[in-house]
């Protein structure tokens, strides 16, 4: 019996090694032809990528905006309640 679970733990094992390799090399093959997909079109390839080291951290606080803008404020009445007039002219 503790053969049987040896054997399958290696096969399980081999198996998700192939599964993980398998899209190790799916990913590569995909990169390289959009790369070189891109560059026949003439565009530079946007392969830039960016991470956070620490997504936890605590931002930097941004400095307060310099523009203050004024604004007067009047109420607007429901034109439901008011009763219907002709335009001034």
């Amino acid at each position: 019996m503790s053969l049987f679970r040896l054997l399958l733990r290696w096969v399980i094992l081999i198996a998700g090694a192939l599964l993980g390799l398998a899209l190790f090399l799916f990913a590569v093959l995909t990169f390289g032809v959009l790369l070189i997909v891109s560059l026949l079109r003439g565009r530079k390839p946007n392969v830039a990528f960016r991470m956070n080291r620490n997504p936890w951290a605590p931002r930097a606080p941004r400095p307060a905006a310099e523009d203050i803008v004024d604004v007067e404020v009047r109420e607007v009445r429901d034109l439901k309640d008011q009763q219907p007039t002709l335009p001034r002219q």
